[in-house]
């Protein structure tokens, strides 16, 4: 609601200064700020014109964000990036840590058991498969 609201401040703010030469702000006694080309006999108005950059000139673009903001933009998006690595990085060491913790099961004296609690009969040749198979697997994604 608050963006609509500063999006139709914007483009009414864009009209005015296209047939304007004056832009005029002022807050009513509601509190309410308005925006015209004329400042109003029954408020004290202040004329904004120079403050305001053009948004829609064909020699101007878009407006340029100040250099300050620009530089805590990109940090704040580097630091995002190297959160979500950090992240990544440590989802992935748990991971394969927790795959050679099996690996070490696997290729061990074992009992399996089910998750209804009963023992699981399993062949060695069937465990030495599911040990080679988890083998390759962290040699591919651990390294």
């Amino acid at each position: 609601m608050i963006r609509a609201g500063i999006g139709i401040i914007a483009l009414s703010l864009s009209a005015a200064m296209a047939t304007a030469e004056e832009v005029y702000r002022w807050v009513d006694e509601e509190g309410k700020v308005h925006f015209g080309d004329r400042p109003p006999a029954q408020a004290a108005a202040k004329n904004v014109e120079g403050e305001l950059r053009p948004i829609n000139s064909a020699d101007g673009g878009a407006p340029q964000k100040a250099p300050r903001q620009q530089d805590k933009l990109q940090q704040e998006y580097e630091s995002r990036r190297q959160r979500k690595e950090l992240q990544h990085r440590q989802q992935m060491a748990r991971a394969c840590h927790n795959a050679r913790r099996q690996l070490r099961i696997l290729q061990g004296p074992v009992t399996f058991v089910g998750g209804d609690g009963k023992e699981v009969k399993m062949t060695e040749r069937e465990r030495q498969r599911q040990a080679e198979l988890l083998k390759r697997e962290i040699s591919r994604v651990c390294g």
